[in-house]
């Protein structure tokens, strides 16, 4: 009952972080790398989803396409660490931002029992 309790919290859970190159090129070219880091315990890993969203202010996340899907199965060890890159061409026909509206790379990570770890980036469409 205290680990079902404890991972509802999502104390001790793995983590996701895409962290993005702040210099490139092509605006509309993205890379950087996704770092995983581990619990304080040992935990499977199904895959990691990256999908480009829109948000509008107060309104829920719109798909706009699925970026990358990594698909393994691996245990990640108490306290792991490990990176994967990341690369993604933005579509060049995004409409400009208006007030309220924000374009994000919304990260999961699953793990065990289908249980999600998240992050978040948003993204400036020139």
């Amino acid at each position: 009952m205290l680990t079902k309790w404890i991972n509802g919290l999502r104390i001790g859970t793995p983590k996701v972080d895409l962290v993005l190159d702040s210099h490139t090129q092509d605006p509309h070219l993205l890379s950087g790398i996704f770092k995983l880091s581990g619990s304080w315990r040992k935990r499977n890993i199904k895959r990691l989803e990256c999908d480009l969203v829109v948000v509008e202010r107060g309104e829920k996340p719109v798909l706009i396409e699925p970026v990358t899907t990594v698909l393994m199965t691996r245990t990640m060890e108490a306290g792991g660490y490990d990176e994967y890159p990341f690369r993604y061409e933005l579509p060049r026909n995004l409409p400009l931002l208006s007030e309220g509206r924000s374009y994000k790379l919304q990260t999961r990570l699953v793990y065990e029992n289908n249980a999600k770890s998240f992050d978040h980036d948003e993204i400036i469409v020139n």
